[in-house]
Protein backbone atom coordinates (compact mmCIF):
# COMPACT_ATOMS: atom_id res chain seq x y z
CA UNK A 1 0.00 0.00 0.00
CA UNK A 2 2.61 2.41 0.80
CA UNK A 3 4.52 1.48 -2.72
CA UNK A 4 1.05 2.79 -4.52
CA UNK A 5 0.70 6.01 -1.93
CA UNK A 6 4.68 6.87 -3.37
CA UNK A 7 3.80 5.93 -6.66
CA UNK A 8 0.85 8.15 -6.78
CA UNK A 9 2.49 10.84 -4.77
CA UNK A 10 5.71 10.96 -7.77
CA UNK A 11 3.44 11.06 -10.44
CA UNK A 12 1.48 13.50 -9.35
CA UNK A 13 4.72 15.72 -8.35
CA UNK A 14 6.27 15.27 -12.03
CA UNK A 15 2.89 16.05 -13.65
CA UNK A 16 2.64 19.50 -11.67
CA UNK A 17 5.94 20.23 -12.49
CA UNK A 18 5.33 19.73 -16.47
CA UNK A 19 2.54 21.99 -16.26
CA UNK A 20 4.65 24.72 -14.86
CA UNK A 21 6.99 23.92 -17.43
CA UNK A 22 4.08 24.31 -20.34
CA UNK A 23 3.20 27.20 -18.87
CA UNK A 24 6.89 28.95 -19.35
CA UNK A 25 6.76 27.78 -22.82
CA UNK A 26 3.16 29.34 -23.47
CA UNK A 27 4.36 32.67 -21.95
CA UNK A 28 7.54 32.33 -23.88
CA UNK A 29 5.58 31.61 -27.39
CA UNK A 30 3.59 34.51 -26.87
CA UNK A 31 6.13 36.94 -26.31
CA UNK A 32 8.15 35.69 -29.25
CA UNK A 33 4.89 36.41 -31.47
CA UNK A 34 4.95 39.86 -29.90
CA UNK A 35 8.50 40.14 -31.50
CA UNK A 36 8.49 39.23 -35.02
CA UNK A 37 8.58 41.50 -37.22
CA UNK A 38 7.91 41.45 -41.22
CA UNK A 39 9.94 41.22 -43.42
CA UNK A 40 8.54 43.85 -45.62
CA UNK A 41 7.13 47.16 -44.52
CA UNK A 42 4.31 46.63 -46.95
CA UNK A 43 0.92 48.15 -47.58
CA UNK A 44 -0.16 45.77 -50.66
CA UNK A 45 1.25 41.88 -51.41
CA UNK A 46 0.68 40.54 -54.85
CA UNK A 47 1.13 36.61 -55.72
CA UNK A 48 1.61 35.65 -59.66
CA UNK A 49 1.52 32.33 -60.44
CA UNK A 50 2.91 29.56 -63.47
CA UNK A 51 1.85 26.72 -64.01
CA UNK A 52 5.00 25.13 -65.93
CA UNK A 53 7.01 22.04 -65.13
CA UNK A 54 10.58 21.95 -65.09
CA UNK A 55 9.95 18.81 -67.43
CA UNK A 56 7.70 21.43 -70.36
CA UNK A 57 10.70 24.26 -69.93
CA UNK A 58 13.33 21.77 -70.79
CA UNK A 59 11.18 20.09 -73.29
CA UNK A 60 10.46 23.43 -74.62
CA UNK A 61 14.84 24.26 -74.93
CA UNK A 62 15.47 20.82 -76.67
CA UNK A 63 12.65 21.75 -79.23
CA UNK A 64 13.94 25.32 -80.12
CA UNK A 65 16.91 27.71 -80.13
CA UNK A 66 17.15 29.72 -77.07
CA UNK A 67 16.09 33.61 -77.18
CA UNK A 68 16.72 35.90 -74.86
CA UNK A 69 13.03 35.90 -73.75
CA UNK A 70 13.20 32.19 -73.15
CA UNK A 71 16.52 32.53 -70.98
CA UNK A 72 14.83 35.35 -68.71
CA UNK A 73 12.28 33.13 -68.04
CA UNK A 74 14.23 30.37 -67.31
CA UNK A 75 16.64 32.26 -65.12
CA UNK A 76 12.88 33.75 -63.19
CA UNK A 77 11.71 29.94 -63.24
CA UNK A 78 14.76 28.10 -62.11
CA UNK A 79 17.75 30.47 -61.29
CA UNK A 80 18.46 33.25 -59.18
CA UNK A 81 17.01 36.55 -61.47
CA UNK A 82 16.34 39.05 -60.20
CA UNK A 83 18.98 39.07 -57.77
CA UNK A 84 18.11 42.78 -56.66
CA UNK A 85 14.92 44.93 -57.20
CA UNK A 86 14.43 46.01 -60.98
CA UNK A 87 14.52 49.06 -62.18
CA UNK A 88 12.09 47.72 -65.04
CA UNK A 89 8.36 47.21 -63.70
CA UNK A 90 8.82 43.14 -61.83
CA UNK A 91 4.86 42.78 -62.69
CA UNK A 92 5.11 43.78 -66.12
CA UNK A 93 7.94 41.15 -66.25
CA UNK A 94 6.22 38.18 -64.54
CA UNK A 95 3.34 39.07 -67.15
CA UNK A 96 5.09 39.00 -69.83
CA UNK A 97 6.11 35.21 -69.20
CA UNK A 98 3.07 34.22 -68.57
CA UNK A 99 2.39 34.72 -64.71
CA UNK A 100 -0.82 35.21 -63.18
CA UNK A 101 -1.99 37.29 -61.05
CA UNK A 102 -3.79 35.85 -57.84
CA UNK A 103 -6.70 38.41 -56.54
CA UNK A 104 -6.17 38.42 -52.76
CA UNK A 105 -8.55 39.24 -49.91
CA UNK A 106 -6.88 41.70 -46.99
CA UNK A 107 -6.95 38.62 -44.85
CA UNK A 108 -4.88 36.46 -47.02
CA UNK A 109 -2.61 39.44 -47.13
CA UNK A 110 -1.94 39.79 -43.51
CA UNK A 111 -1.66 35.98 -43.58
CA UNK A 112 1.06 35.77 -45.86
CA UNK A 113 2.83 39.01 -44.23
CA UNK A 114 2.63 36.79 -40.71
CA UNK A 115 4.69 33.74 -43.03
CA UNK A 116 7.32 36.32 -43.93
CA UNK A 117 8.01 37.46 -40.40
CA UNK A 118 11.21 36.91 -38.73
CA UNK A 119 11.35 34.22 -36.75
CA UNK A 120 13.69 31.73 -34.21
CA UNK A 121 14.13 28.63 -35.33
CA UNK A 122 16.09 26.42 -37.25
CA UNK A 123 16.21 26.09 -41.12
CA UNK A 124 17.85 22.96 -42.47
CA UNK A 125 18.97 24.27 -46.01
CA UNK A 126 19.65 21.02 -47.31
CA UNK A 127 17.20 20.62 -51.15
CA UNK A 128 17.39 17.77 -53.26
CA UNK A 129 15.84 19.60 -56.63
CA UNK A 130 16.14 21.98 -58.60
CA UNK A 131 13.56 24.99 -57.90
CA UNK A 132 10.93 25.23 -59.73
CA UNK A 133 9.83 29.08 -59.01
CA UNK A 134 6.15 28.92 -60.05
CA UNK A 135 4.96 31.51 -56.99
CA UNK A 136 5.77 35.16 -57.12
CA UNK A 137 5.49 37.23 -53.94
CA UNK A 138 5.55 40.62 -54.23
CA UNK A 139 5.59 43.46 -52.07
CA UNK A 140 4.62 46.83 -52.28
CA UNK A 141 4.97 49.96 -50.03
CA UNK A 142 3.24 53.19 -51.78
CA UNK A 143 2.84 50.96 -55.26
CA UNK A 144 6.62 50.85 -54.95
CA UNK A 145 8.03 47.86 -55.06
CA UNK A 146 10.13 47.24 -52.12
CA UNK A 147 10.79 43.26 -52.03
CA UNK A 148 9.76 39.81 -54.07
CA UNK A 149 10.08 36.26 -52.74
CA UNK A 150 10.37 33.66 -55.30
CA UNK A 151 8.97 30.02 -53.49
CA UNK A 152 9.14 26.41 -54.68
CA UNK A 153 6.83 24.58 -52.67
CA UNK A 154 7.68 21.31 -54.26
CA UNK A 155 11.32 21.68 -52.85
CA UNK A 156 11.32 24.53 -49.75
CA UNK A 157 13.56 26.71 -51.71
CA UNK A 158 13.10 30.39 -52.02
CA UNK A 159 14.93 33.26 -52.67
CA UNK A 160 13.87 36.44 -50.85
CA UNK A 161 15.02 40.16 -52.43
CA UNK A 162 14.80 43.37 -50.34
CA UNK A 163 14.26 42.33 -46.72
CA UNK A 164 16.54 43.98 -44.38
CA UNK A 165 16.07 41.51 -41.82
CA UNK A 166 17.67 38.66 -42.18
CA UNK A 167 15.76 35.67 -43.68
CA UNK A 168 17.82 32.54 -43.05
CA UNK A 169 15.63 30.95 -40.92
CA UNK A 170 12.60 30.99 -42.36
CA UNK A 171 11.44 28.56 -45.06
CA UNK A 172 10.07 25.73 -42.64
CA UNK A 173 8.39 23.48 -43.91
CA UNK A 174 5.17 24.33 -42.25
CA UNK A 175 5.50 27.91 -42.80
CA UNK A 176 5.40 27.07 -46.78
CA UNK A 177 2.55 24.34 -46.15
CA UNK A 178 0.72 27.50 -44.27
CA UNK A 179 1.31 29.87 -46.99
CA UNK A 180 0.32 26.76 -50.29
CA UNK A 181 -3.26 26.70 -48.01
CA UNK A 182 -3.54 30.91 -48.52
CA UNK A 183 -2.67 31.32 -51.98
CA UNK A 184 -3.34 27.94 -53.44
CA UNK A 185 -6.01 26.03 -51.08
CA UNK A 186 -7.06 24.32 -54.05
CA UNK A 187 -4.30 22.47 -55.57
CA UNK A 188 -3.35 19.24 -54.17
CA UNK A 189 0.22 19.86 -51.95
CA UNK A 190 3.26 19.27 -54.11
CA UNK A 191 5.77 17.99 -52.49
CA UNK A 192 5.77 14.96 -49.01
CA UNK A 193 6.40 16.58 -45.81
CA UNK A 194 9.55 15.98 -44.35
CA UNK A 195 10.18 13.61 -41.44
Amino acid sequence: MKKIIFIITVIVALSCNNSKKSDVDNKEEVVAKKELRPFFDSDEINHYFVDYTLESIIDFEEKSKKSKKHQEFEDLFIGYFPDSIPKRDFEEILISHNYKKSNLTIKQQKEIENVFSQKDSLQMSAYACVPEYRDIFIFKKKEKTIGIAKICFKCGRFQIIGSEIDTQYFGLFEELDKLHNIVRSNDKKLRTSGP
